[in-house]
């Protein structure tokens, strides 16, 4: 009997972390896979060229994971490819057609979720991603370099989609972003309906990721050439963490971080990504005005095609220039 496999693949930014540990924990209908849960297999997955003994050696280790009993559910972005890469890596397209070999028709039943967002938002998400991990490069620089490394096909949903059903049929979900903020309750369970579970489990509403808005992006950008990090290994002061012993001092932390650490790192992101900051001041970032039309212009034709796809409920959002 071939083991049930639902591939949740991404993309990145389209609320993958929500589902991943606020929604899909909850679910008792499928056993779950996430980054943390295997962190070394997805790894080798999105980054390395895979010789059949390497398939071999991933079936195993995502069967041991997984179970013959109720379907498995794996989740994680990384699995669309790597837009923080600072050279170009293994496309999506290669990691589609491993995962073919990894859970061949023979022996799995594999539906595939593919998440997507209007890439302007999801752009500018990776900028903002990109300046909490130590970046200084401003926004025309950085998507210079995106655009050379390739990272710009990377979101060309309906190119993506053809090859999906190249390499796995025609029976997956697109789950919109945008759909998803609009009608929260309805298109959870359209996507958990397509994962053969009845209803909605109770779930946790927090959230758990807040970017920099404007004047933090701002002056992010100024105190990361000072830092030392991987995005700044020229910068001249090294990340070191502070360990929290005191109650006192932990209280102050949650009260301003939103959650509980025994360390934090003193870095931009640490000054600036808190409660604090942002009610001093918060804007919500926005890239150029030169940047967004450069980037809705790239993508136009592809996502007129998205909207002709049946069953894809596209927003007229996507289209607008």
């Amino acid at each position: 009997m071939k083991r049930k496999i639902y591939l949740h693949v991404g993309f990145h930014k389209t609320a993958t972390t929500f589902l991943q540990f606020n929604l899909f924990p909850n679910l008792k209908e499928v056993k779950l896979i996430r980054k943390s849960h295997a962190k070394e297999l997805f790894r080798r997955v999105r980054l390395n060229k895979l010789s059949d003994e390497d398939i071999v050696d991933l079936r195993q280790k995502f069967d041991k994971k997984g179970s013959a009993k109720k379907p498995t559910l794996i989740s994680y972005e990384g699995l669309t490819g790597s837009p923080f890469a600072q050279k170009k890596s293994k496309s999506a397209f290669n990691i589609l057609e491993d995962l073919k070999r990894i859970f061949p028709e023979d022996l799995y039943d594999v539906n595939v979720i593919v998440g997507i967002r209007k890439q302007v938002d999801i752009m500018t998400s990776l900028y903002i991603e990109y300046l909490h991990q130590g970046g200084y490069k401003k926004e025309k620089v950085y998507f210079d370099e995106l655009e050379k490394n390739g990272i710009f096909e990377h979101y060309l949903y309906n190119d993506y989609l053809n090859h999906v059903e190249q390499v796995f049929g025609n029976d997956y979900y697109v789950f919109i972003y945008e759909n998803f903020k609009y009608e929260k309750e309805k298109y959870l369970l359209q996507l958990l309906n397509y994962m053969g579970v009845k209803k909605i489990p109770k779930y946790s509403n927090e959230p758990l990721n807040r970017s920099y808005g404007a004047l933090q992006a701002k002056m992010a950008r100024r105190l990361n050439t000072i830092f030392k990090t991987k995005k700044n290994p020229n910068g001249k002061i090294p990340e070191t963490e502070i360990i929290l012993k005191r109650k006192y001092s932990k209280k102050i932390v949650k009260k301003l971080m939103g959650r509980e650490k025994k360390k934090i790192p003193i870095s931009p992101r640490t000054f600036l990504q808190n409660k604090l900051s942002y009610k001093l001041h918060y804007k919500r970032y926005k890239l150029s005005d030169e940047l967004r039309r450069k980037i809705n212009d790239y993508y136009i034709d592809d996502n007129q095609m998205l909207a002709k796809r049946e069953g894809i409920e596209l927003p007229e959002y996507y289209l607008k220039s």
